[in-house]
């Protein structure tokens, strides 16, 4: 079950971030594409793990615990250096390092976010254009069920 978890933090990132045009996996751009103009941008995605079910107790009132991590993807044009990607993670950090967000009380649900990471150097865009910084935050999904 992780839809619901993937709505709550999409709507957190996107009520907290509008440093950089974001794109979410595998959708369209709303408007122009940076890569058209060689501008900076962020991609995410959100990768789910499996249930686990945390203790026995009368179904319909298991808390169950979803993990699952956040991947940032800071795209800044090659030899442009690295001070805006830094930045962004910065600013990514503040709002979802050790974050609770997405609270329903009555479904037992909130998302809770761990220790954010950013790794330099990681990858370039494969035509070369592109310096990527990848930025992650570990979550968990907490319901009962």
């Amino acid at each position: 079950m992780l839809a619901p978890a993937i709505k709550a933090i999409r709507a957190h990132v996107e009520a907290n971030f509008n440093a950089l045009p974001l794109r979410w996996a595998n959708e369209n751009w709303d408007g122009q594409d940076p890569q058209q103009t060689a501008s900076p941008f962020v991609e995410c995605e959100i990768v789910g793990g499996y249930n686990a079910l945390t203790g026995f107790s009368q179904r319909g009132n298991q808390l169950y615990i979803h993990p699952g991590l956040i991947r940032f993807y800071v795209w800044a044009p090659w030899n442009t250096g690295m001070d805006t990607s830094m930045e962004v993670a910065d600013a990514l950090a503040l709002f979802m390092e050790r974050a609770e967000f997405g609270r329903v009380p009555e479904l037992g649900q909130t998302v809770r976010t761990l220790d954010f990471s950013a790794y330099d150097s990681v990858a370039t865009d494969e035509a070369g254009n592109y310096a990527i910084l990848l930025c992650s935050v570990p979550f968990d999904f907490y319901y009962t069920a």
